[in-house]
């Protein structure tokens, strides 16, 4: 089995755009140690239209240096090849995400995210980008294997260190089952609460994030759920630590009623609702103390004159 991180440069951002560029620095695992191949593989690829100085300021390639490169047709082919005949390719990259749209289509396989991961290795790190992991986990990086950066191969090269990295605290299993999950924040990156922790929004853009529409993302909109049901059981177990020492001190049966019968709306906000095991825990309470209560007879208050 070879794990393959891999990079794309292209045209633009827009889905619409054209892959210019793509290499892979490979993984092999041999006697259940991973390491990374000394060399490199990179290819340009021809585009239909012109590239945009805007992306050639970024990545540095140019209209000249692809125009004898093969076509996207016939260049992507290249990252499912196997000299050796070693078998299965998982592939891998940083935010694979913008790999995969071009590339799910045509290669079925499974895919490492080196970004998701680390967002769950790493997370008190201030920057999950990859040149930024390069030195906050001071990875043994050849410097003219990691240089350019926004280059294909270096680009992959960087990222096969960051798994390497990975790899030395979890196994492929765990790193593919965080890849197909959405991406785990614990700080905002945008907006009003940019730096702070999900804690920090009120409930109002909580809401906002997770039901309404915006361009944050789908990551977003899952992350801005699981904070608001983190909140939820937070008051669940505020409303639990009030109510049950309450119920277990009720002095007559009638108390009991009283508090079932009104206290609907009171549990409706802290999201306990009929049938959940809170709400279980709660009846069971007051099931155990009213069969005390008739058991030791009850208490009885005032006076006959």
């Amino acid at each position: 089995m070879i794990i393959r991180p891999c990079d794309v440069e292209t045209t633009g951002l827009e889905a619409s755009d054209e892959v210019i560029e793509i290499g892979f620095t490979d993984l092999r695992n041999v006697s259940d140690i991973w390491g990374l191949s000394t060399v490199s593989k990179q290819t340009f690829i021809r585009p239909a239209r012109p590239i945009p100085p805007e992306s050639s300021g970024i990545h540095h390639i140019t209209d000249d240096d692809v125009k004898d490169a093969p076509s996207w047709a016939d260049g992507w082919r290249m990252l499912v090849e196997t000299p050796n005949d070693d078998g299965k390719i998982i592939f891998a990259a940083h935010a694979a995400y913008y790999e995969r749209q071009y590339l799910d289509h045509l290669i079925q396989a499974d895919w490492i995210c080196t970004w998701k991961c680390s967002l769950r290795q790493w997370p008190e790190l201030a920057s999950h980008k990859l040149q930024a992991l390069r030195y906050a986990l001071n990875l043994p990086t050849d410097p003219e294997r990691a240089s350019p950066p926004h280059r294909a191969a270096p680009d992959s090269y960087v990222c096969g260190l960051v798994l390497l990295e990975l790899l030395e605290h979890q196994t492929v299993e765990t790193l593919l089952l965080w890849s197909s999950e959405p991406a785990v924040f614990t700080k905002f990156d945008f907006g009003q609460f940019d730096g702070k922790p999900l804690s920090a929004a009120d409930d109002g853009y909580l809401d906002w994030l997770a039901n309404k529409d915006h361009k944050m993302g789908e990551d977003w909109r899952w992350n801005a759920r699981r904070e608001i049901e983190r909140r939820l059981i937070v008051k669940r177990k505020q409303a639990l630590d009030l109510l049950l020492p309450a119920i277990a001190g009720a002095a007559t049966v009638t108390d009991l009623e009283n508090w079932y019968h009104g206290s609907a709306e009171y549990l409706a906000k802290h999201g306990i609702i009929i049938g959940s095991t809170d709400y279980q825990s709660l009846i069971s309470a007051c099931a155990a103390r009213k069969k005390v209560l008739i058991e030791g007879g009850q208490p009885q208050f005032g006076g006959t004159q």
